[in-house]
C-alpha cells in the first residue's frame, strides 16, 4: 500500500522548522524519495513477520494516524499487543520511543515488534533471509542504500527513513497560525481553555502544561492516575521508584483519529477522557502534580475544549 502524500521534501522540511521550537533531528543526509518509498514497502510487508501475516501497518493503520482503533493490536497467532498502539507522526523531534521510552532511537525502535513474540514474532536472520532472497529488495537496497547483502542496520535505517517521513503540520490549528483560517467561536472558547491555568483569574483547563505547542507534547513522563495491573511503566527501563506508572506525554495532534486513549487503550473516547480528569485521584507520590485536582469543566466549556481538539488534526492523516 502507497500513501504518496507522506514523503519527507525540502518544502514539509521548511515548514516543520518554522513551527518547531526547534527544528527536527534529521538525518546528516536528508534521505531520498526512493529511500522512503523502500521503507514504505517494507512497513506494509508481512516478511517482516513470522509467517508473512502481520506487517507494520497491522498495528499502525496510516488512516487511523499510524495508530489503532483497539485497546491492543492484534499480532502473531490471535495475540495482543502489550499497549495501546502509539500513532506515528513527527517522531524526529521525539527524544524517546514506546510509552516507556526504552528505545533511544528510532532505528531501534523499529526492529522491536519485528522480533515482540505478541506482535511480528520473527527472528531477524530469519527476516533477513527472506529479503535477500527477494531480488527486488536486494536490488533496491544496493542502489538506494549501497548495501548488499541486506543486513540488520539496512533495514532499521529504511523503515526509520519511512517513519521520520510521517509528518503532521497541516490540521486547522496550523493554518490558523499561518493567518490561512480562524478559528469558530467555539474553537477559540476552547483554545482559550487549552492555554489557561486552571488557577487564572478566568480559570481554564490548564492543558499547555503537559501538551505545548507546536507538538502539543513535552514529551516527559508522567503519571496520569491511568493504571495497568501488571504495567509500572517507565520504572520498568529505569528502575526508579520515581518512574512507577508513568508514561511517556502522547501528542494530542490527530486525536481526532486515535481513540481510544491512553497507554492502555482504557478510555474509549475524550467525554471518558474529560471524565477521567474529573474525578478524584487516588493519592500516589509519583501522580502529576499537574493533576491533583480535579477538573470540572461545564458542559458547554467540554464542548468547547473537544471543538478546539479537534482542530490538531492534520488534513493529510484524516485523507481530506
Amino acid at each position: 500500500m502507497a500513501a504518496p502524500f507522506f514523503l519527507l521534501t525540502a518544502v514539509v522540511l521548511a515548514l516543520a522548522g518554522t513551527l518547531l521550537a526547534e527544528p527536527p533531528k534529521l538525518p546528516q543526509n536528508q534521505p531520498t524519495k526512493a529511500q522512503i518509498t523502500l521503507g514504505e514497502d517494507l512497513f506494509f510487508d508481512g516478511r517482516l513477520s513470522i509467517d508473512g501475516s502481520v506487517s507494520c501497518a497491522a498495528c499502525h493503520d496510516p488512516t487511523l494516524a499510524f495508530s489503532d482503533d483497539r485497546p491492543r493490536s492484534r499480532g502473531f497467532n490471535g495475540r495482543f499487543s502489550r499497549r495501546h498502539s502509539m500513532p506515528l507522526f513527527n517522531l524526529a523531534s521525539k527524544p524517546a520511543f514506546f510509552w516507556d521510552g526504552r528505545a533511544g532511537t528510532l532505528r531501534e525502535q523499529v526492529l522491536e515488534p519485528i522480533q515482540d513474540h505478541r506482535e511480528m514474532a520473527a527472528r531477524l536472520p530469519s527476516v533477513l533471509y527472506r529479503l535477500n532472497r527477494n531480488q527486488d529488495y536486494r536490488r533496491r537496497f544496493r542502489k538506494h542504500f549501497g548495501a548488499d547483502p541486506i543486513r540488520v542496520d539496512d533495514l532499521a535505517q529504511a523503515l526509520a527513513i519511512y517513519c521520520a517521513s510521517l509528518t503532521s503540520f497541516d490540521s486547522k490549528w496550523d493554518r490558523v497560525q499561518e493567518k490561512k483560517a480562524t478559528f469558530t467561536s467555539l474553537e477559540e472558547k476552547g483554545r482559550r481553555l487549552f492555554f489557561t491555568e486552571p488557577a487564572a483569574p478566568n480559570p481554564g483547563a490548564g492543558c499547555f502544561r503537559c501538551h505545548n505547542a507546536p507538538l502539543f507534547t513535552d514529551h516527559k513522563f508522567r503519571f496520569n492516575g491511568v493504571m495497568e495491573k501488571g504495567d509500572l511503566g517507565r520504572f520498568e527501563v529505569t528502575g526508579q521508584e520515581s518512574d512507577r506508572f508513568k508514561v511517556m506525554t502522547p501528542s494530542l495532534r490527530n486525536l481526532r483519529l486515535t481513540a481510544p486513549y491512553m497507554h492502555n487503550g482504557s478510555l474509549p473516547d475524550l467525554n471518558a477522557v474529560l471524565d477521567h480528569y474529573a474525578k478524584e485521584q487516588k493519592p500516589h507520590p509519583n501522580l502529576a502534580p499537574e493533576l491533583r485536582v480535579p477538573l470540572i469543566l461545564s458542559t458547554s466549556d467540554r464542548e468547547a475544549l473537544k471543538a478546539f481538539l479537534s482542530t490538531l488534526t492534520g488534513k493529510e492523516m484524516a485523507f481530506e
